[in-house]
């Protein structure tokens, strides 16, 4: 099946791109001249006005460093036979070892010359995510989708690819977008409102067109996560500042779910507050999925305290003593309070220095220079002292939550 989101619609910029290990190498070894090149131009005083383009210049080129690294792995990811060309192209043994840290590295460098977001290649994976098996789900059918576009003409489908995820804090959602990165191995850019509203005219449109100049430089697509995106997709009535209204219709025009030059630029935005996003940005045609992130369940709650009791010193029975009572707290109640990921940390690390006070007053008196373990009595202090940031009231406004024209 093709292997962008857009339907087939006349020539792809993909498929403009190096097709043979040979010519994505030799691309590749390109891009350091021109670097050197920008970089040099950079150390010359006369050329001072030009910085800030230089400098963008330099970043977009590094990040096309990035990309050619991603898109080799893959070709010996997708066939263990090129990775003998690929050590003969390079004379390096260890070519791929290198590449994967050379593309985290070219993306810390364009970094440093004015790269306006972050991004990452995460590591992230489907199965790190401990419960919630619905929402891991849907998240595979939209991966399916997204490597599979040939599937919007089989079945009529007229809107574009994006999700919006919208839940209580800390309940998870930068995870999914990581593992829909890693999934479907593209890049992760990863934008908050104040990457994008600046105060000086024309400031913000410049910071947009920086943030896309970035992500085309990723020829074969990349994930763009909108943190925060009730503040940048606000109810208009709730705002009354033009510009801001206009910036983030620029962003959603160059965001579109097809993607507007034919490669994989998917949207994903994340939520606390959903009510507060006007409702025509939340359209099919922008966002094809939305999707509530609940706190963990009882497997996640399991996950989240054993991975977080990993290697802490312990007595007996107090890993499955905590489980037993995050699970007890939020089981069988009528009114009942829920604990998000952060908050069964937060209650983990209250015991853990509880143990660390107990280690200090050992030493004090005198005693023998021991470890104090994490005990249940600490557990269960930790647990009255510090309560869940997450109530009733406010599930049931996340589970009541349907814009007009969506389904959640």
């Amino acid at each position: 099946m093709a292997d962008t989101i857009k339907r087939t619609r006349g020539a792809s910029a993909k498929d403009k791109e190096p097709k043979t290990l040979k010519e994505m190498w030799d691309g590749y070894q390109l891009l350091f001249d021109q670097i050197e090149e920008k970089k040099a131009e950079l150390a010359k005083p006369e050329n001072s006005l030009e910085y800030p383009a230089i400098k963008a210049t330099i970043s977009t080129l590094y990040l096309s460093a990035a990309s050619y690294c991603i898109s080799m792995l893959r070709a010996v990811g997708e066939d263990a036979s090129l990775e003998e060309e690929l050590v003969e192209l390079s004379g390096r043994d260890d070519i791929v070892a290198k590449l994967r840290k050379r593309s985290s590295n070219y993306i810390d460098n364009a970094k440093k010359y004015g790269s306006s977001i972050k991004s990452e290649m995460p590591s992230t994976t489907l199965d790190d995510i401990k419960g919630q098996e619905d929402v891991k789900e849907v998240v595979r059918s939209f991966i399916f989708l997204a490597k599979h576009p040939k599937l919007f003409d089989v079945y009529k489908i007229t809107g574009g690819l994006g999700m919006m995820m919208y839940g209580a804090p800390g309940t998870g959602k930068t995870m999914f977008a990581e593992a829909i990165a890693h999934e479907m191995q593209l890049p992760l850019f990863v934008i908050s409102p104040a990457d994008i509203f600046k105060s000086y005219v024309g400031a913000s449109e410049q910071a947009v067109k920086q943030i896309f100049d970035d992500i085309s430089a990723f020829s074969e697509g990349a994930i763009l996560f909108v943190d925060e995106c009730e503040s940048i997709f606000s109810r208009r009535d709730k705002d009354a500042k033009d510009y801001k209204s206009a910036v983030t219709s620029e962003l959603l025009q160059r965001m579109n779910g097809e993607g507007v030059d034919g490669s994989r630029r998917i949207m994903i935005a994340a939520t606390n507050r959903p009510w507060d996003i006007d409702p025509a940005y939340l359209r099919y045609k922008r966002f094809s999925h939305l999707v509530h992130i609940a706190p963990p369940d009882g497997p996640a709650i399991e996950a989240i305290v054993r991975n977080r009791l990993k290697d802490i010193p312990t007595e007996e029975g107090v890993e499955g003593y905590t489980v037993d009572l995050f699970v007890g707290k939020t089981k069988g109640l009528e009114d009942k309070n829920y604990y998000s990921a952060a908050d069964i940390c937060g209650i983990i690390e209250e015991a853990c220095r509880m143990a660390v006070e107990e280690t200090m007053r050992r030493e004090r008196q005198g005693l023998p220079e021991e470890i104090v373990p994490v005990s249940k009595g600490m557990m269960e202090a930790a647990f009255a002292k510090r309560k869940p940031s997450i109530t009733q009231r406010d599930m049931d406004e996340y589970n009541h939550f349907a814009p007009a024209g969506m389904n959640s």
